[in-house]
């Protein structure tokens, strides 16, 4: 990572992008756990108490389908920094899968938006809830919103590196991997070696059935 960054050879691979992924994970259990807190609270004393869901609908049931639907994206992200911070690992062993996975992101304004688009989720929730009081899954929307704050920062410092690449193309070009480039490269060798072996055949070939005419 440093000696691609001291060569000034395009890489995604950064000290923000290694920072986004385990942010990201911590980020992803935090609203995983607040989705499970908005799912059991229940309000009320004594024997008399009622699911948060169900206290006021339609908001309460926004507050929990906003960290319901936003949880396979939180999961997604620390998955998909992973292979940007590590261009040449490939998810479960497939390459298309680690791929797709990179290129979802692969844009500042995709990956800014991604991070913009959970803080914006976890306030919502947050500001719907305090409708109310001051639940404790509440705390946890405050932890992501200052999580994913932070994360937009750390992606926005990561794109301003001029080795890193701004697009889609070049992007692609940059995480192929070593392994991957370089088989690539010995396939190709590999092509015109047998190309250059065709030719030399056909050549001989040739001399031989004009030798016999020219000696008539």
């Amino acid at each position: 990572m440093n000696q691609d960054i001291e060569s000034g050879t395009k890489s995604t691979s950064t000290p923000e992008m290694m920072k986004l992924v385990f942010l990201s994970a911590i980020a992803a259990v935090v609203q995983a756990i607040a989705l499970i807190g908005w799912l059991t609270l229940e309000v009320g004393e004594g024997i008399v108490k009622v699911g948060f869901i169900s206290l006021d609908p339609p908001v309460t049931s926004i507050v929990f389908f906003a960290a319901a639907f936003s949880l396979p994206t939180a999961i997604a992200t620390p998955v998909a920094m992973f292979t940007h911070w590590k261009p040449a690992a490939v998810l479960l062993g497939s390459q298309q899968l680690t791929d797709s996975l990179r290129g979802q992101f692969a844009a500042p304004f995709r990956m800014k938006y991604l991070y913009f688009i959970m803080t914006f989720i976890n306030g919502l929730a947050l500001v719907l809830s305090l409708k109310y009081k001051f639940f404790w899954p509440a705390a946890l929307n405050i932890l992501n919103i200052v999580l994913y704050g932070i994360g937009l920062v750390l992606v926005i410092q990561h794109f301003k590196n001029p080795n890193v690449p701004t697009d889609l193309a070049t992007t692609a070009g940059s995480v192929m991997g070593s392994s991957a480039d370089v088989g690539r490269i010995e396939a190709l060798e590999k092509d015109v070696k047998n190309l250059q072996d065709d030719i030399q055949e056909l050549k001989k070939q040739l001399s031989l059935e004009q030798a016999p005419t020219e000696s008539s």
